[in-house]
């Protein structure tokens, strides 16, 4: 029964990433990282089945070294223009990726001297829960 079980939850996974849908993530806190980069591309993916495409950042690190897809939010969830060759500070989770280019579920993104609070210190996502929060939480000024 557990090969039957697996079998079905495998061809799901392969469908949906058939259908432009990456492999379900999660946030987890143990391995949170930050780091200021370069936007190099923005795109909308679908990210997860049935919800709005995501925003998603494809970025290089300040050293150049290590480029990144960071995952933002839902594309009516941010609601703020990015232009590439920005410079962005991010923190978020580092998950794994099968494009081979490692991805970030952002919690705060800096961009412009303000801070977007995206999700919670436990990862949960800001737009998620209260109706009454349309657009990710700002902060101004330094930290």
């Amino acid at each position: 029964m557990r090969t039957v079980a697996g079998l079905v939850v495998a061809v799901a996974l392969a469908a949906g990433a058939a259908a432009g849908q990456t492999r379900p993530h999660f946030y987890n806190v143990d391995n949170e990282v930050r780091f200021e980069a370069t936007v190099r591309e923005i795109v909308l993916e679908p990210r997860y089945k049935g919800s709005a495409p995501f925003l998603v950042l494809r970025v290089e690190s300040s050293e150049g070294a290590q480029r990144y897809n960071v995952e933002i939010s839902p594309s009516w969830f941010f609601g703020q223009d990015i232009h590439g060759g920005e410079k962005v500070r991010v923190v978020g989770s580092l998950v794994e990726s099968a494009e081979g280019v490692p991805t970030v579920i952002a919690r705060e993104l800096r961009l412009r001297g303000e801070t977007f609070i995206l999700r919670d210190k436990r990862g949960f996502p800001s737009w998620q829960g209260n109706a009454q929060r349309k657009r990710a939480i700002r902060r101004f000024g330094s930290d």
